[in-house]
């Protein structure tokens, strides 16, 4: 997993008495910047070289260390999701009254609903706490809620339900943020966002088998409630595992050596990010929520995410409507998975090889999207292969999300500003999942032909938007450099 450093063999990485407040753009002393724990060691190992050998070998240790962590634990997040379409063919929509109108979209549109209130308060909470603890709490947290849910007995109480889990949930995704810009340089970020993006992929590949196995049951408890509560239960045991083992920062990280610790510190100097900012900044929130920037990363996340419904929770009941059995419906699942893996991880890739193509990624990977809604609109329910495909196009969606995380995590220098964005693209995430699914009423099922007209329209704005943000993103490098010359380069906006 590590990166290839272009580095020379030795560099030395001086760490200065005097440091920038990337947030204020103020000048303070070592002494005044409580917040930024990490100086402290880092000044303990002010101007001792750093090996690019030893640091390569550190980055593959971080990497087998974490990313198993984060992927699994991203994994059972999604795998929550997905239930709800896992659990709609096997009863689910009967036993709780939501096949009629928009009852059952309802059902996904609340518990973004959720995630939305829930994750601003969440991504300062895992910026002001631990992070082990905060995300082995919300581990915790989310697992008892999906445990709950097969005591759910009626359209009303299902929706409480969702609401509180996407509450909770909500934090995952913005703490995963801010914890992979705290281990790794901005060019390596994108891959590592892919690797714990794409574990949504591998859900897809192993829990259509699972489910199938869980939800033929015969017995007095109908199989969709067995789904839930076997999902709840290993929430809850990963959570000890998540506490236990989690690591809260470089700086404190029992799985490295004091040297291994300094180094995970000092060769992020070049990031212009501050590490362990435990100070809310009201200032910086201004700045970022007036920043026109800010607001075309979280456009671009909204408009990429209206396609996340159609794959997650409806992808069954396309494939379903087709005439296929509850068997064959979760066998056309797993391809989805392998998709999202592949493209995912490729994007994530593309995107750390090439920076400055970023955005020109992200409108690429529009276009299989808008021929697999086109696909789905104009073919009729019989031509199975034909739709299919469509579905299966219609997964790229994935490959956008991960540019714009990068977006913001890139873009965007301070802990603060970066708790901020983070927030915001999944703000917008999941006003996207809300329109998507409001897209898909009863009364176009069982084809939904007509729902991805809006996903398309979507993906052709997006298409737009994004070029526009990334020539506005030129003309700003193009006249930072020419303010400020060679020098500004480091403070690129990545297009």
């Amino acid at each position: 997993m590590a990166d290839d450093n272009k580095q020379s063999p030795k560099s030395t990485i001086p760490v200065p008495t005097e440091q920038i407040d990337v947030e204020d753009g103020q000048s303070e002393t070592f002494h005044k910047t409580a917040y930024d724990a990490a100086l402290k060691l880092a000044a303990a190992h002010e101007g001792e070289e750093v090996d690019s050998a030893a640091e390569k070998r550190l980055i593959k240790k971080i990497d087998w260390y974490l990313m198993p962590l984060m992927c699994l634990t991203y994994a059972l997040q999604y795998y929550d999701k997905v239930m709800i379409g896992h659990g709609a063919i096997f009863g689910l929509r009967q036993d709780l009254d939501l096949v009629q109108g928009l009852r059952y979209s309802n059902c996904t549109m609340i518990f973004f609903c959720g995630f939305i209130i829930g994750c601003y308060p969440l991504s300062l909470l895992g910026q002001k706490l631990p992070t082990a603890k905060v995300c082995a709490g919300i581990c915790f947290c989310w697992g008892a809620v999906v445990l709950s849910t097969p005591a759910c007995h009626s359209y009303g109480g299902f929706m409480i339900n969702r609401f509180f889990l996407g509450l909770i949930e909500s934090g995952v995704s913005p703490v995963f943020m801010l914890v992979t810009s705290k281990w790794y340089t901005n060019s390596e970020q994108v891959l590592r966002m892919g690797f714990w993006y794409s574990s949504s992929g591998a859900v897809n590949l192993v829990s259509p088998l699972v489910n199938y196995g869980l939800g033929s049951i015969n017995g007095s408890i109908a199989g969709w409630r067995i789904l839930y509560i076997f999902a709840g239960s290993i929430t809850i045991l990963w959570s000890f595992v998540v506490y236990a083992f989690f690591p809260d920062s470089p700086a404190t990280a029992k799985h490295l050596t004091e040297e291994e610790r300094a180094m995970a510190i000092l060769r992020l100097r070049h990031n212009n990010t501050g590490f362990e900012n435990t100070t809310l900044k009201p200032k910086q929130i201004w700045e970022t929520l007036l920043s026109w920037q800010f607001w075309s990363v979280c456009l671009l996340s909204m408009l990429c995410s209206t396609a996340t419904s159609a794959a997650n929770t409806f992808s069954t009941l396309v494939f379903n409507g087709m005439g296929f059995s509850i068997f064959h419906t979760l066998l056309l699942n797993i391809p989805l998975g392998a998709m999202a893996i592949i493209t995912i991880v490729g994007s994530g890739w593309l995107g750390r090889t090439y920076p400055g193509m970023r955005h020109h990624f992200y409108t690429l990977a529009c276009i299989p999207v808008i021929v697999g809604c086109l696909l789905l609109w104009q073919l009729p329910r019989t031509q199975t292969a034909g739709r299919i495909i469509g579905i299966y196009l219609v997964t790229f969606f994935g490959s956008c999300y991960v540019q714009v995380i990068s977006f913001g995590t890139c873009n965007f220098a301070g802990y603060t500003k970066k708790s901020m964005v983070a927030a915001g693209i999944f703000v917008a995430y999941c006003l996207g999942n809300i329109i998507g699914a409001l897209l898909f009423d009863a009364k176009f099922g069982p084809g939904y032909n007509q729902s991805f007209i809006g996903i398309m329209v979507c993906y052709v704005v997006a298409m737009v938007v994004c070029q526009v943000a990334r020539f506005m993103l030129a003309r700003e490098n193009r006249r930072r450099d020419a303010e400020y010359g060679p020098l500004a380069l480091a403070m690129d906006w990545k297009t």
